[in-house]
């Protein structure tokens, strides 16, 4: 995915994790506005790793995209009922990605 943002150059920095522990301990170490997760993560996937940062209030502001290949309607509301912000399937374009990080960035400002 670091790809996918790294045409547009400064807009956004980006940090990457293996997996979903990993993932936990560098956002509460570099604090992002938005989070995009993969459902299927080693040690602590996607759907659980959702819910545990909308539960901690160091993190809880965060903003979460999940990114993945599974397009089942339950995996889709499980992970907006854990607190994604946004669901989007692989495969996808750059530039739709991007558009969504944008959309999610600005309604978070706008209830701000």
């Amino acid at each position: 995915m670091r790809e996918s943002l790294s045409f547009l150059g400064d807009e956004f920095e980006t940090f990457e994790a293996d997996d979903g522990e990993s993932g936990l301990h560098l956002l509460r170490a570099a604090r992002p506005d938005v989070v995009l997760l993969d459902i299927t993560m080693p040690h602590l996937g996607g759907i659980p790793l959702c819910s545990e940062i909308k539960r901690d209030p160091a993190t809880a502001s965060a903003e979460i995209i999940i990114v993945s290949a599974r397009t089942e309607s339950d995996f889709i509301s499980s992970s907006l009922k854990a607190g994604a912000s946004d669901y989007v399937t692989k495969p996808f374009q750059p530039s739709d990605l991007v558009r969504r990080v944008r959309r999610v960035l600005e309604k978070a400002e706008a209830a701000v």
